[in-house]
């Protein structure tokens, strides 16, 4: 852009060069200039980069079938809780309420660990891969969220044949696709072989239909019926229905290979063959009384219904994601894990040798019982229901963490039976969803303010308008903001002008809406003779807060409005104080304070801000923490120096823009506050920043500074952290 040089520009220069941010040259307790083949002057900054230590993911978060129907606290931690204490972003979730937030986090982290803590105190970990977006639902069923979004072919496109059926035809060519289109209603049937695929559409009814080798798909809004449906031993087939389609058979199924349901089957008779696997997601019934036979593997995630007897035989496995119904007697002697609901309308018969295996809050139901087998639970505690009798002879196992619960008390089972903390009761409270539509009891849930979040969470418990405190970098950690006050003039780039260390904390209500921000300032060191003020930029109009307390004004340069916001702004600004001189008071003698080694220190001081809002707002509202923190250099209220990319308040002076050094283009959201070659004035670290010694340039000190801003932030992303080779100790201030 055009340097708007006038002679102000040189009045300015002028005045800054022998006025702003004074360097003691007399002083021999600083080391020397560095050279400047290594200076941040001399670094190349690709065009964009802002010198940002942190990014922003976004989180889209949901519980589906939590065991208590209830909110539960989420908090999100940058490391293992086991090793660091306290999150950096916490927020309510409950059943079928989605949480959708941008958290801030350390540039270069790998993952993102996740504790879901349940209204009764309990927790567990979550540890998701770092995302730009991270999607990801607590208790949910395995792939449940792959079937919602799985697509269907259709007959339009794709299709080497496309056919009416009226008589028998075969469908045999490898990888060919056949289409079946319309309403038919044909005499004979259709083999398919060969690696061939066979797609029915349109509405039909199939007397015979044999699958030798390749795939047979129902696609949505087919409406198939087939007579006699053989699908033969081949690994090669597969059979799948698609969601919105449904296939009925009328007579016996029994297939040999893979079936996959995404829509709806119906079938008059099932016997699974040990070579078959039956992957249900859709809904699957066995609509008649015929006795049902189970020998291959099942995996369901929707719905399946026997309406008859069955037996799960021995080598079958089934995995049990949603709804498993037996309506009648079930004779038990492979293995069932069950994740959410399995129900036998009659007696159950778990044999010697078969297992039960329930996880995390699943509920399994019968009539009668009679055990011979093994019952197990793992994961948070789930439960075994018995309606009616319940027996169990001496080779059987109750055990772990499981809950037995017979409705009118056991009639045969030893307390020997259970084992390693499987207890008798019916106490175990199961919330009821789309998958288990009974549950069991109702959860006593202490909340004294009736805000909705129990009091084992409630950081409020007495107070119905708050309920969680989200702190940033974290509750015990600090980020670290520092500038150089030169601007519009370069500076020396040792970043000790004026070092503050910030924390903020979001006090929450139960809808995670912010009712009170609370922030507490420590300003370490001040590295020049400028008297600058600090503060901070919201990106909500001042009339959204009711009131601001603890800043703190020495001089007239700041006027504000009632509520203690900055007059004269269109989004809340708050000074934190008018003057840094007046909160870091050198009473030592010396030109600076705590930036030259070996000098007299003066201690930190801290200013602690609350901002109550008049009515409770969205987090997005605020914008992010650090919340465009910024300095007024020497009084002069225009003279406003930010983070690179962040926008000026109201009073900055435009005037300025352009001048010196600086190339700032007010009208872009990214060429704020960085020269022609993007360098910036501030720079923002979480987790504490130790700043470089006075007149020590940034890039001298950390010897990864200039291989991370000249890649974009690419490379080096913690160049600030302690570890071996990053940084030369006698270049920071000790």
């Amino acid at each position: 852009m055009m340097k708007l040089v006038a002679k102000t520009s040189i009045l300015i220069a002028t005045a800054l060069f022998f006025t702003a941010c004074e360097k003691d040259n007399n002083t021999d307790s600083g080391p020397t200039a560095v050279n400047q083949s290594s200076s941040t002057l001399d670094l190349k900054i690709p065009a964009g980069f802002n010198f940002e230590t942190t990014e922003s993911v976004n989180l889209d978060l949901n519980i589906d079938q939590a065991p208590l129907n209830a909110r539960y606290l989420l908090k999100v931690y940058t490391e293992n809780p086991s090793v660091v204490a306290s999150p950096i972003y916490q927020a309510f979730i409950s059943n079928g309420a989605s949480l959708n937030t941008a958290v801030t986090i350390p540039s270069g982290l790998q993952q993102l660990y996740l504790v879901m803590q349940a209204p009764d105190g309990s927790s567990f970990l979550t540890i998701v891969p770092k995302a730009k977006n991270i999607a990801h639902t607590f208790y949910r069923s395995k792939n449940k969220a792959q079937v919602e979004s799985f697509g269907s072919p259709d007959c339009v496109s794709g299709c080497d044949h496309s056919l009416t059926h009226n008589n028998w035809w075969e469908a045999n060519i490898e990888d060919d696709v056949y289409c079946v289109t319309g309403s038919y209603n044909g005499n004979g049937g259709i083999t398919v072989k060969n690696g061939a695929i066979l797609r029915l559409c349109g509405s039909g009814s199939i007397p015979n239909l044999t699958l030798n080798k390749g795939q047979i798909q129902i696609v949505a809004g087919a409406n198939v019926t087939v007579n006699n449906f053989n699908i033969n031993s081949n690994s090669d087939n597969e059979l799948v229905v698609y969601q919105g389609a449904t296939l009925t058979i009328t007579n016996w199924f029994s297939p040999n290979a893979d079936v996959v349901n995404y829509g709806t089957m119906n079938v008059a008779a099932l016997n699974l063959n040990s070579e078959a696997n039956l992957e249900n997601h859709g809904d699957f019934t066995v609509t008649t009384t015929n006795y049902c036979s189970f020998n291959g593997d099942v995996d369901n995630y929707g719905t399946l219904i026997v309406s008859g007897n069955a037996s799960i035989n021995s080598g079958s496995k089934f995995e049990n994601y949603c709804g498993l119904y037996f309506n009648g007697d079930l004779q038990h002697n492979g293995e069932i894990k069950c994740f959410s609901y399995t129900k036998v309308g009659g007696k159950w018969t778990i044999n010697g040798g078969a297992k039960h295996e329930m996880k995390d809050g699943a509920m399994a139901v019968c009539e009668d019982l009679m055990l011979n087998g093994k019952i197990e639970g793992k994961g948070s505690t789930s439960l075994f229901k018995v309606n009616d009798r319940s027996d169990a002879n001496s080779g059987a196992e109750i055990k772990k963490n499981l809950q037995f619960c017979d409705m009118n008390g056991i009639e045969n089972i030893a307390s020997s039976i259970f084992k390693d903390g499987a207890v008798e009761g019916c106490s175990l409270v199961i919330p009821s969803g789309s998958c288990n539509p009974e549950g069991n009891g109702q959860p006593q849930i202490a909340d004294a303010d009736n805000d909705g979040v129990a009091d084992e969470l409630d950081a409020y418990p007495n107070d119905a308008s708050r309920a969680a405190n989200s702190y940033f970098p974290s509750e015990n950690s600090y980020g670290t903001v520092a500038y150089e006050d030169l601007w519009p003039a370069f500076g020396d780039y040792d970043f000790n002008d004026l070092v503050v260390d910030y924390r903020y904390q979001q006090v929450l209500n139960a809808n995670n809406e912010v009712v009170d921000l609370k922030a507490r300032f420590v300003s370490r060191a001040m590295g020049g003779s400028l008297d600058n003020g600090f503060g901070i930029a919201l990106d909500v109009a001042p009339s959204a807060i009711s009131s601001v307390s603890g800043t703190r004004y020495f001089n007239n340069v700041v006027s504000t409005n009632a509520n203690g916001t900055e007059s004269g702004q269109s989004n809340a600004v708050i000074i934190v104080y008018d003057d840094a001189s007046q909160v870091l008071v050198n009473t030592t003698g010396q030109a600076f304070v705590n930036t030259v080694s070996g000098n007299p220190t003066v201690a930190p001081d801290t200013t602690d801000i609350t901002i109550n809002f008049s009515s409770a707002q969205t987090a997005a509202s605020l914008g992010t923490a650090p919340y465009n923190p910024f300095i007024f250099v020497d009084q002069t209220r225009g003279r406003e120096v930010h983070l690179a990319g962040e926008a000026p308040t109201d009073l900055a002076d435009a005037s300025l823009f352009g001048t010196l050094d600086d190339d700032t283009d007010p009208n872009s959201a990214d060429d704020t506050y960085k020269s022609a070659n993007n360098l910036p004035w501030a720079i923002h670290v979480v987790g504490g920043f130790n700043y470089p010694e006075e007149r020590v340039d940034i890039s001298q000190a950390y010897n990864y500074f200039s291989v991370w801003a000249q890649s974009g932030g690419s490379s080096y992303t913690t160049w600030y952290d302690d570890q071996p080779g990053y940084i030369n100790p006698s270049d920071l201030y000790q």
